[in-house]
């Protein structure tokens, strides 16, 4: 699987800009407020964090979830797929 094969699973984008917009979140976060099956929410993230694009961080109190936030790296590409949003939006609107 090549980085583009990768971006072209559902969920990958719309994890990545969520996680932008959020700052973290833990998977039922994700679950509850992402437009993709759970199945595909949870078969992006290892994806996701090979590509070194998410880290998962353990909460030191009660709850103690893991929660998903956005590497560098992940920062950036997110915001890449933000502008490209915004492109699609205007260029929709104009036509």
């Amino acid at each position: 699987m090549t980085e583009l094969d990768a971006l072209e699973q559902t969920a990958l984008p719309r994890i990545l800009v969520y996680l932008l917009k959020k700052g973290k979140a833990s998977r039922t976060d994700l679950k509850n407020n992402i437009d993709a099956s759970q199945q595909a929410i949870y078969n992006s993230l290892p994806i996701l964090k090979r590509y070194g694009l998410i880290e998962e961080i353990s909460e030191t109190v009660f709850p103690r979830r893991k929660l998903i936030t956005l590497t560098d790296k992940g920062q950036r590409v997110a915001e890449h797929l933000v502008e490209i949003e915004k492109i699609l939006v205007k260029e929709k609107g104009e036509s």
